[in-house]
């Protein structure tokens, strides 16, 4: 006789963490899978460290099967989101399932029910908290591991969705583009008229001015991306906590600020190693070490991929054409640097200026993530 599904909270600390290492149980034999590290996972989720919180609450559930974990899932509501998009929508993230749509649907059911009961009149996702943070179901492109800050699940998992009833709003696209071969002659040739006609400057990002670095950097975030489908936008605290991460995850040969003559920001375009090509052999480990021992160590290593996690230009700069040079500067810097090949990720499928410059370069679309919606 089967036992019954029930879904319940991950309240204490003991469920906290089923609800942590429940991936490592469901992708067993997946060779793409890459272990997140738990004490980022950890991080992420509590509730007292992740800024998040200062501007959003949220629920974490697991399914049990008997005594069986056997999936979870998170129901949260972002008082940013609403505040830009209007009320009514609230999120559902960190999905995983066994291959039984009874529980699929159970974790649904439980986050639906969460959100309706705050006033919520429709559920998107999933999003591990919001669209600032790891996002988007892959749909297609599981035969390759996905690269740093993406997310990876399996084949089953679209049509779990599709049988809930979940309608897809947009798709995330990421772009495989080869950094063995040259730009396109025209590219190239528009990127240097681009740079002497409205006085370009492009720069690399100064670790040792870090901190103004990075206030830069969220000045043209906020900016860039304002009007983008689902943006959120990322506060100062939310800043802050992202800044040691990215002090030691970038390369700086890999990561440009575009200037005007007068010292203006115009851009921003960071590219980050790969670095899941080396976190994918510690199995969510770091064996105690400090992050500002292990990130430089893992950095200096090879790595044959890269991926470009954030390309904008603010606003007012946006006709300038300083995205062309940005992807001709970013290309010619992987080559330098014995790069074999660059993810561009992700990029709304709607926005169609971004996704037919990047074809020109050559990019080829070779996973598609897929963000969610049901009216509840």
């Amino acid at each position: 006789m089967a036992l019954d599904i029930s879904v319940k909270p991950a309240s204490s600390g003991s469920e906290l963490t089923t609800f942590m290492k429940l991936p490592w149980k469901l992708y067993v034999g997946d060779p793409n899978w890459v272990p997140p590290l738990f004490f980022d996972v950890n991080n992420k989720l509590n509730k007292k460290h992740n800024p998040i919180f200062d501007h959003a609450q949220a629920e974490y559930f697991i399914a049990w099967r008997g005594a069986e974990p056997v999936g979870r899932i998170t129901a949260q509501i972002d008082d940013h989101y609403a505040k830009h998009w209007g009320p009514g929508t609230g999120q559902f993230g960190f999905f995983e399932s066994v291959d039984d749509p009874a529980v699929a649907r159970a974790l649904f059911g439980t986050a639906r029910d969460w959100l309706k009961n705050k006033g919520i009149e429709r559920m998107q996702g999933p999003y591990n908290f919001n669209i600032n943070d790891e996002c988007g179901l892959l749909v297609d492109g599981f035969d390759t591991p996905p690269m740093i800050l993406m997310t990876h699940n399996p084949r089953y998992y679209p049509r779990m969705f599709d049988e809930f009833g979940l309608k897809k709003v947009q798709d995330l696209l990421a772009y495989r583009m080869d950094a063995v071969a040259d730009a396109p002659e025209d590219v190239k040739n528009y990127a240097e008229m681009i740079r002497k006609k409205e006085g370009v400057l492009i720069r690399e990002w100064n670790l040792k001015d870090f901190k103004n670095e990075m206030a830069r950097f969220i000045e043209v975030y906020n900016s860039a991306w304002e009007k983008n489908w689902g943006s959120v936008m990322l506060t100062e605290r939310e800043l802050m906590a992202h800044s040691m991460e990215l002090r030691y995850l970038l390369d700086p040969r890999l990561a440009f600020f575009a200037e005007t003559k007068n010292g203006e920001v115009m851009g921003v375009s960071l590219t980050l190693p790969n670095l899941n090509e080396y976190i994918t052999q510690l199995n969510g480990h770091l064996y105690n070490l400090l992050p500002t021992m292990w990130y430089p160590m893992v950095v200096k290593k090879k790595y044959t991929s890269c991926r470009v996690f954030a390309l904008g230009v603010k606003a007012e700069h946006r006709r300038s054409g300083v995205g062309a040079v940005f992807y001709y500067d970013t290309l010619m810097a992987a080559k330098r640097l014995g790069y074999q090949w660059g993810e561009m990720s992700w990029i709304l499928e709607s926005n169609d200026a971004m996704n037919r410059a990047i074809r020109h370069m050559g990019g080829v679309v070779y996973k598609t993530y897929r963000i969610y919606e049901t009216a509840i």
